[in-house]
């Protein structure tokens, strides 16, 4: 195990003190939940800081994704069977070429470059845009995302931001029937009905709150070393 020097030492207890304390005065709650898993993070931070940067992609978006999947509990299982840090489908991991999604790294690397290819997709968002629906695409599926685009185009909606986008989701139930009769013949939604969009609007939501507290935490720790190596 790698000593941790003195100086070190000191600068980690003074920005756990310095953010625990913020979190409590704000009552931040997913700070409190990245507080809690502060070690895990530490522990996978070089892994992920590695495999963003290949894929150009910040490192606190993918830890805040892992915070949302499985809470940094790397043999984390869901009723729907998917497994591992970043909750890998069987049959995705299998393209990934992830063939033991248990393994950290494996999970890791597969997953980021699965979102970065999923980012990819939307040229035409700003990167904002992009990064929420990329996102929305790794939770609900990337059929169901293109189906709602669908939508959003016919309404003669921006289909290329999320806030207009996330809107257009709701309208793939059974209870919308009728549009979906007015833009494709079979009447069917292509990628079939999707009664977790309001998940998935969460999901998103959720990510992005701890992106959000990630970069802000990340700030205040370069500020006190800042401080503590004057």
């Amino acid at each position: 195990m790698a000593k941790i020097s003195k100086r070190t030492l000191v600068k980690i207890i003074v920005c756990a003190l310095l953010i625990g304390g913020i979190v409590v005065f704000v009552r931040d709650w997913n700070g409190v939940r990245l507080l809690a898993v502060s070690p895990e993070i530490l522990k996978y931070r070089r892994v992920i800081q590695k495999h963003a940067a290949t894929h150009q992609l910040d490192w606190r978006l993918i830890t805040a994704l892992i915070v949302q999947e499985s809470g940094f509990n790397e043999y984390a299982v869901s009723p729907a069977g998917a497994k591992g840090l970043m909750q890998l489908m069987p049959k995705t991991a299998k393209e990934l070429g992830v063939t033991d999604p248990f393994e950290a790294h494996q999970s890791i690397a597969g997953a980021t470059r699965y979102l970065r290819s999923l980012y990819d997709l939307y040229p035409e968002s700003s990167h904002p845009n992009r990064i929420r629906i990329a996102l929305a695409s790794y939770n609900g599926g990337r059929g169901h995302i293109k189906d709602a685009q669908k939508i959003a185009k016919h309404r003669e909606h921006k289909s290329h931001e999320w806030e207009c986008l996330s809107k257009n989701l709701s309208l793939l139930t059974e209870k919308d029937k009728k549009l979906h009769a007015e833009i494709w013949k079979s009447g069917v939604p292509p990628h079939g009905y999707f009664r977790g969009y309001q998940e998935t609007r969460q999901y998103v939501k959720k990510v992005m709150g701890y992106y959000d507290r990630l970069c802000y935490f990340s700030d205040i720790v370069r500020r006190v070393k800042s401080v503590v190596s004057l």
